[in-house]
Parts: C-alpha cells; structure tokens; sequence
C-alpha cells in the first residue's frame, strides 16, 4: 500500500489519475447528454427519464452524483498539481516561450476547467437543488417531477441559455485536447490506430458537446416548448 502512495504522489501518478478522472467525467458527460436529448421527444418521455434515474435501486443516482463531484475535485486537484511541479521545474521563464507550439486548447485546459467546474456547480444548482426559481408546477400530471418544465423555464430565460452553451462549447473545447492526452498517459496510443485514437475521442466530444448546445437553442427558438 506504500507504493501506491507513493506513486500517485509522483507526476506520472498524477498524470494517471488526471488521465482516469478525465476519461470518467468523459463518459458520464456523453450519458447524462444523451439521457437529455428526450427534451426532443416530449414531457412525458422526459419525465418518464428523469423518474427511471429517480428510481434506480441503492441510491445510485445520487452516488453518480457524488461520485462526479468526486472526480472532478481529484482532476482539478492533480492538474494544480502538476502545473505547480512544472513551475517548480523551470522557475525562471524560457526567453522564448515553449508553449508557442502547443494548441491554443492544451495552453488554456486549466482555464476551461474551471469554467466546466462552475458550470457543474450551477447545474446541480439549477435542477437538483432547483435554487433557480419556476413559475410552473415541479409536478406533472401524472405525479413525477415535471423535469421538462424545470428544463423549459430554465431555457427560456436567455442568460442562462447563453451560459449554458458558451459551457458546452468550452466543455467541447477542453475534451478536444484532454481526450487525446488520456489516450497518451495511458500508453494506449498504437501507430496502427493512431490516426483513430487521436481524432475520434475528441471529435465525439465536440459532437456531445454540440448536442448539449442543441437544447437551449432549440428552447429559445420555440422547437422545444
């Protein structure tokens, strides 16, 4: 058990749990937006959602939940890890700049963090703990959580709507860079598949990232209402 302490105190531990964290809020994010997409279909077929992941035995939506915080605490915190050991590592600046090579999204993945951080905070703010006022019933006809309309209110206020895509595009932005750098800690990287394992992940981020834009848009332009 020493070991591993030792090894996840190190930068290549770190980089592994940012690497594992990442590739967990990955997945979760590619979920939760798809479980979303039934604001397309209709109250009911949100509703009927929301009241399946209510339901799920053991409280796992709710250990999801945690679980996500969770991840997200550890990911930021070896990210401020390693920039403070690469800081450490070269005190004084270089004359000329090595990050002039790098992709504006790796030069600006601590910034996109946080601003996803937020992002999820405000989330749970927004429909779990419901801070965000609503003007209808949070109760359908048939007795569920009127999700639907908590999404339908919530969208229809534009500042929200605006932030909530600027968010997504950032969410997007930032899996477009880490995706790929998951793949290379984990030594998954293979000169056979390489050309699919550095476009797919990040291409599938921005297509989930682009589906998450999609239902404000449509809120505020009335195909949802």
């Amino acid at each position: 058990m020493v070991w591993i302490g030792q090894f996840f105190n190190s930068s290549l531990g770190a980089k592994y749990l940012m690497a594992l964290t990442g590739a967990g809020a990955y997945l979760f994010l590619i979920g939760h937006i798809l479980g979303n997409l039934n604001m397309f279909l209709g109250a009911d077929a949100m509703n009927s959602y929301a009241l399946t992941l209510k339901t799920l035995p053991f409280g796992a939506l709710w250990i999801a939940r945690i679980g996500l915080v969770f991840v997200f605490g550890i990911h930021i915190l070896m990210a401020i890890k390693l920039t403070r050991a690469n800081k450490s590592a070269r005190p004084v600046s270089y004359s000329k700049p090595s990050t002039v090579q790098a992709s504006l999204a790796s030069r600006t993945m601590p910034l996109t963090g946080l601003v996803v951080l937020a992002f999820l905070i405000f989330h749970l703010a927004h429909f779990t703990w419901r801070i965000v006022a609503y003007d209808g019933p949070l109760i359908d006809t048939s007795g569920r959580d009127d999700v639907y309309t908590m999404v339908l209110q919530g969208f229809q206020q534009p500042v929200i709507s605006m932030f909530y895509m600027l968010a997504m595009l950032l969410v997007g932005f930032h899996l477009s860079h880490g995706a790929k750098s998951m793949f290379q800690t984990l030594g998954l990287n293979n000169k056979k598949y390489n050309l699919l394992i550095t476009t797919a992940p990040p291409l599938l981020g921005w297509v989930v990232a682009l589906l998450g834009v999609s239902i404000p848009i449509a809120v505020l332009v009335g195909i949802i209402s």
